[in-house]
């Protein structure tokens, strides 16, 4: 709703007797675009209003902005009954960006009455002087022209009053523009060439609630078609509109086929920002448009729009299924499934049927039915595998037909703020199949009923709109009624016949299984070797290639080596990479194929326990019944895949085998002893001591399940050797060597070979290493020295006679002890 309670004031340029210029030649006929073609119909005048403030009557409001199309020498003439009063004048942008204004001059560019509207510009006889601007062969394309008003689009404090589309008018000094002109003349400067100027949108004011605008535009799509779109009669006061392929959207981009409630931020595209791949705003010419305008043209700013195109026949193509992981033409089974892509010219509705019980019909309840809207560009319809039923659609090999019925010529036209609409607009189009055509559609199922709603509220299945087009009010009411600040939205369409493709698809599956890790070899401390055992199995039903194998184990496990032999089945490895914490294989596994690897490795020093995991990894777009992550992404992480939903936390693609080590056993430093003492063997853990061996001989252990213990009856001479063994069933083993507590030195030698004393022997000397023997014969001469005397002595080079000795025995404790003698040397 627009009112504004004020003073009215206005300028009044004089009341002229409307004329009917019929009298021109016929190089030179009357001819405009503008405020004469929206006023031709009778009703109320629609005042243009060019202003900068959003209400909800004007949601997106312009400066009176028209386009025109011009090429180089035709010549753009424009006029407007604002020009030279107050801030009214008129601005142009060339397709370059280039700023021209017809100024502030009072006469050239005004119109100044109705007969000058009707005229059109000069030289139509009684015209009005035209601001002109011949176009450069640099600006030939789109032009736009703002119309500026007296008050310079400033919110005014006055309504302007009602008259007749076909009376003079008085130009007010608010926002709101009484007439407006585009017109192109040829290079020729023979005539004005129609068909050329259209806008955006309309905004308009009527003065009152009550009186309807008549205004007819000219319609054209991208697509090719045309329209013709008489208003017969549409009460707003403050009213815009315009006409694009989806009218008011949904929350994802696409069309919401309604009227809506609200109009605060309305999800619609900007007519006045330019079109995207999806959403396109329609062009409304105030004549039938110009059959010499190209497919497109540039504009101001550096772009290009389109204009005259052919019709466009509906097609699809690139009809495809994907798995959600990426593999063409194949996907999991639920959860995974896939999408299927289909690119579409034009806008519509889709139909995707899979016949999931293989018989050649895609009606039955078990097959899978997917409905929804399409898009122009690239479609894409996720199915998650299951039937019609809700069950899982089992793997194997499917057909599914992908249909759609496309939307040629959709076009939405959402008006702002239309109280009333008592005789529903006349929608033709006037071209294409079945044409003429006056089809409309509607539901204003969301709209509170104020007033008289439309009859019916929801029409989708098409009425004629020479007979209802889209029709709500009631004539004369008060300004609330039913359209009073919404936005309604009414459309058209061609429907065509379905147009169909076959897609072949399968879905596959696979229960991928480790059946567990055996630890084997085991000696249970570190240092030592051990080997696991892995068995991989496919449960089926599919045949699986790729699938990735790997044992995780951590540092303190080195020197690992892999085999592998296929088990039963048909298997094979394809890649192998063995790394620091890892062995990784790519596995080929027919269903019911089993593959056993054999891991050996060494436990490193200071290891305590050994913790290792082995899993198996499904390819993407490949469904593990216990190990599928539905995330769309291809699976990388064995434990991701196996702790997600549905199938929850755990699956049997991943195993764990933890065996605890201890540390190598050790019994302790060797030892010396002298006879009969009582020695203690200690060990650095829990264990078992026991004798090796008999000899020298038999000695009592005091406590041998102990890790110290003390040990008697070391009386014999000689090494014991003792062994040490673990809970873990790891040894080590320790020497007592037991030394006379005393020698018995000879004190003769007689080196004559006869197996008797031939050397000088000190008996167990070798128990005592280091010790060092010296020789002086009786006038105290050192005649023999040695150091580890080895018993070899026998007086070589000496005469017979007595000789003195030192001994320097090296105790087992490090101290010495000296032995001094004399021993007779006798040949």
């Amino acid at each position: 709703m627009y009112n504004v309670n004020c003073f009215i004031k206005r300028r009044l340029t004089g009341f002229f007797p409307f004329l009917i210029l019929f009298l021109l030649s016929n190089t030179n006929a009357a001819f405009a675009e503008g405020s004469n073609e929206l006023s031709a119909n009778g009703g109320n005048r629609a005042f243009l209003v060019s202003g900068t403030t959003v209400t909800s009557s004007f949601t997106f409001p312009t400066l009176g902005t028209m386009k025109v199309y011009a090429k180089a020498g035709e010549t753009i003439n424009v006029g407007s009954s604002a020009q030279g009063f107050g801030f009214g004048t008129i601005n142009l942008r060339s397709p370059a960006g280039t700023f021209f204004t017809s100024g502030t001059s009072a006469t050239i560019g005004l119109i100044a009455n109705r007969s000058q509207e009707v005229a059109g510009p000069l030289p139509n006889a009684g015209g009005y002087t035209p601001y002109t601007h011949v176009v450069t062969a640099a600006e030939e394309g789109i032009w736009e022209v703002d119309f500026i008003a007296q008050n310079n689009g400033a919110v005014g404090g006055e309504n302007p009053v009602p008259i007749a589309a076909n009376a003079n008018w008085t130009q007010f000094t608010g926002q709101y523009i009484a007439a407006f002109d585009v017109a192109v003349r040829n290079v020729a400067n023979t005539a004005f060439i129609p068909g050329r100027v259209y806008t955006n949108i309309f905004s308009g004011i009527l003065g009152t609630y009550d009186v309807g605008f008549n205004g007819i535009f000219k319609v054209l799509t991208k697509d090719g078609y045309q329209y013709s779109l008489d208003n017969n009669g549409q009460a707003g006061n403050g009213f815009s509109f315009f006409v694009n392929n989806k009218g008011f959207r949904q929350a994802d981009g696409t069309p919401l086929y309604q009227s809506i409630n609200d109009l605060t931020n309305p999800n619609i595209q900007d007519p006045r920002v330019a079109d995207t791949q999806t959403d396109i705003t329609y062009k409304m010419f105030f004549n039938t448009p110009a059959t010499d305008m190209p497919t497109s043209a540039p504009t101001p700013g550096s772009a290009t729009t389109w204009l005259l195109n052919p019709i466009v026949n509906p097609a699809l193509t690139n009809t495809l299924f994907t798995g959600v992981e990426g593999t063409v033409g194949k996907g999991g089974t639920s959860p995974l499934g896939g999408n299927f892509t289909f690119t579409t010219n034009k806008s519509g509705t889709f139909l995707v049927s899979v016949d999931v019980n293989n018989n050649g019909l895609y009606t039955d309840a078990i097959d899978r039915k997917i409905i929804g809207t399409v898009t122009v560009g690239t479609n894409t319809v996720t199915w998650d595998g299951l039937d019609g039923l809700g069950n899982k659609a089992p793997a194997g090999n499917y057909n599914a037909n992908v249909s759609v019925v496309l939307l040629g010529g959709e076009v939405h036209f959402p008006f702002f703020d239309v109280e009333r609409n008592i005789s529903g607009i006349k929608l033709t189009r006037n071209n294409g199949p079945l044409a003429p055509d006056f089809t409309v559609y509607w539901d204003d199922s969301q709209i509170t009923v104020v007033g008289t709603p439309s009859n019916p509220i929801k029409n989708l299945t098409g009425i004629n709109s020479q007979i209802n087009g889209h029709i709500w009010g009631t004539a004369g009411a008060t300004p609330i009624d039913f359209g009073n600040d919404r936005g309604m939205d009414t459309w058209s369409f061609i429907a065509s016949t379905p147009l169909s493709a076959v897609v072949t698809l399968q879905l596959r599956e696979a229960d991928l299984e480790v059946t567990g890790i055996t630890a084997s070899n085991v000696s249970g401390c570190v240092g030592q070797p051990v080997s696991y055992t892995v068995a991989v199995r496919n449960n089926g039903p599919n045949d699986v290639t790729g699938s990735q194998f790997g044992f995780f184990f951590p540092a303190a496990l080195t020197g690992v080596t892999v085999t592998h032999v296929a088990t039963s089945g048909i298997s094979a490895v394809t890649t192998e990479t063995v790394g620091t914490a890892s062995y990784l294989a790519g596995l080929n596994l027919a269903s019911g194929a089993v593959t056993t690897f054999t891991i050996n490795g060494v436990v490193g020093a200071g290891a305590t326990t050994v913790s290792v995991s082995a899993s198996i990894l499904r390819t993407a777009d490949f469904t593990d019944p216990d190990a599928t992550n539905p995330d769309g992404a291809p699976p990388t992480d064995p434990l991701k895949e196996c702790d997600s939903a549905p199938s929850g936390t755990g699956c049997n693609n991943v195993k764990t085998n933890t065996v605890t080590f201890l540390a190598r056993p050790d019994a302790g430093p060797d030892q010396s002893v002298t006879q009969k003492t009582v020695v203690t063997l200690t060990a650095n853990m829990a264990g078992t001591w026991n004798q090796i061996g008999t000899t020298p001989a038999l000695v009592t252990i005091t406590t041998p399940a102990s890790a110290s213990t003390t040990v008697t009856g070391l009386n014999d001479i000689g090494k014991y050797q003792f062994q040490f063994t673990n809970a873990n069933g790891c040894m080590d083993t320790v020497a007592v060597t037991v030394v006379p507590d005393h020698l018995d030195i000879p004190t003769i030698v007689t080196p004559n070979n006869d197996g008797q004393n031939d050397t000088f022997v000190i008996p167990n000397i070798d128990s005592f290493p280091g010790s060092t023997l010296l020789i002086i014969n009786r006038w105290g001469n050192e005649v023999y020295r040695s150091t580890g005397y080895q018993n070899n002595w026998k007086g070589d080079g000496l005469p017979e006679g007595t000789y003195y000795y030192v001994l320097n025995k090296k105790e087992i404790s490090g101290s010495i002890t000296t032995y001094k003698g004399w021993i007779f040397l006798k040949r």
